[in-house]
């Protein structure tokens, strides 16, 4: 009787380690076989700063926000509370602050949405300025901004409203597409 009671303990320990090995590869053979799923994030960031960089080591821009989600099978970026720090040519900065940003794939456009304010900071060749809209596109390859909502563009010597714009962050220009209101101030 102790005999088949040991007998029937081993047993016991050797079907328990069986099922147990069989579930660990089951789960393993799952997780490489699994295909990527549109809803699943491979990773997150939380309070970050990214960088993208050129050839020759110099920052294109920079890119801060609250949280980071990167989707599995689509390859889709979206940011919370992103603040994107660009640099000209001539090295003015232009920082674009909003809601929320998404980015379809690797180095494609980033579609910022909410309130979006866009500022560039004044030096001695260029005055400082403000743009506020809804949404607003970056194109970071071709370093452009552009948007099809209203703006509004505030500095020092006046507003101007309008509809949709466009501009090349190496440019000194920006171009205002439609329903364009001036009001500018009267310099002493």
């Amino acid at each position: 009787m102790k005999n088949i009671g040991r007998l029937l303990f081993v047993l016991s320990l050797i079907v328990a380690a069986v099922v147990t090995w069989l579930n660990l590869s089951w789960k393993s053979i799952e997780q490489l076989t699994n295909s990527p799923s549109e809803s699943r994030i491979d990773y997150y960031l939380s309070d970050f700063t990214l960088m993208k960089t050129n050839e020759s080591g110099s920052i294109d821009y920079q890119l801060n926000g609250r949280h980071l989600t990167h989707k599995q099978a689509s390859g889709a970026t979206e940011i919370y509370q992103p603040r994107i720090r660009m640099r000209s040519d001539d090295g003015q900065i232009m920082t674009v602050v909003s809601e929320k940003a998404l980015q379809q794939a690797k180095d494609d456009s980033i579609t910022l949405s909410g309130d979006v304010l866009v500022k560039k900071v004044g030096t001695s060749s260029s005055p400082e300025f403000t743009l506020s809209t809804e949404d607003l596109l970056y194109n970071p390859q071709q370093r452009l901004i552009s948007t099809t909502a209203a703006i509004q563009f505030n500095s020092a010597a006046g507003t101007l409203k309008g509809t949709g714009f466009e501009t090349s962050l190496d440019e000194q220009e920006l171009r205002i597409l439609s329903n364009v209101q001036a009001e500018f101030q009267a310099t002493q």
